[in-house]
């Protein structure tokens, strides 16, 4: 599941018109690769990540990437675009809980999504009496 600042589910991704097109220019095979990578990924890194730093620190994510370049025409704008959807999609279909945050780019934030998982928070009273 994923969750704005505000604690709402979204009702729509982002560049979600130019993913459908992207998305049909990608075989099945190549598409469910990058998703259990990303999946793997998540698994792995747990807390909070920038999806922007995934495919340079993933060795799965990047042997998968070169399907979304094809898929874009070589642009890699597009392409990190059609990967942010991607990663997009597999946080909202989680089972567990996740926030986002959108880049500020004025702000000096990385280009690509922030995410966090949700923790669940124990009250003093709990933690004493544990």
């Amino acid at each position: 599941m994923l969750y704005d600042l505000n604690g709402s589910q979204p009702n729509r991704e982002p560049h979600s018109s130019d993913f459908c097109v992207w998305r049909s220019r990608i075989s099945d095979a190549d598409y469910e690769a990058m998703v259990a990578a990303i999946t793997a990924y998540c698994d792995r890194h747990g807390e909070w990540f920038c999806s922007s730093w995934m495919p340079g620190n993933d060795s799965a994510i990047r042997a998968a990437f070169p399907a979304l370049v094809a898929a874009c025409a070589g642009s890699e704008e597009q392409s990190g675009l059609l990967f942010g959807n991607i990663v997009w999609r597999v946080l909202y279909d989680r089972n567990d809980h996740w926030y986002f945050k959108p880049a500020d780019k004025k702000g000096g934030d990385p280009l690509g999504m922030t995410y966090w998982r949700k923790t669940e928070c124990r009250s003093e009273t709990a933690a004493t009496d544990a």
